[in-house]
């Protein structure tokens, strides 16, 4: 593995946090059943990376995956009175910015914050 592959895939489990990310992003022009499988991958994954990193990284994603679940859901429900277009595209703005920076910081090599808020 050469220095410049070993920055994005540190460990095995660096495959799994890059792979959601990716899919993560990639639901917001799919139609979202990538945002699901990141979901349950992330999930899954967790208890294996207790005191690693990646923790910090699998953490954030699924907690990406809970609000903007329901925020994606309040917005579906909200079409009926027309301003559900509108809580659908800051949703999907939200989830952007979090994959963002959550990729930014993994490819930093720093941990997620351990938040109690939504950003």
């Amino acid at each position: 593995m050469t220095s410049e592959n070993s920055k994005f895939f540190r460990n095995d489990l660096s495959v799994y946090v890059w792979a959601i990310y990716l899919l993560q992003i990639l639901a917001l022009v799919t139609g979202g059943l990538s945002f699901v499988v990141a979901g349950i991958v992330a999930y899954y994954k967790y208890d294996e990376s207790i005191g690693t990193l990646e923790e910090s990284h699998f953490a954030w994603q699924i907690k990406t995956f809970w609000i903007g679940l329901g925020a994606l859901a309040i917005g579906t429900l909200l079409l009926l009175v027309f301003i559900g277009g509108f809580v659908i595209a800051l949703a999907q703005l939200w989830i952007a910015y979090r994959v963002i920076r959550g990729a930014y910081n993994y490819l930093e090599n720093r941990a997620m914050p351990n938040n109690h808020g939504i950003c």
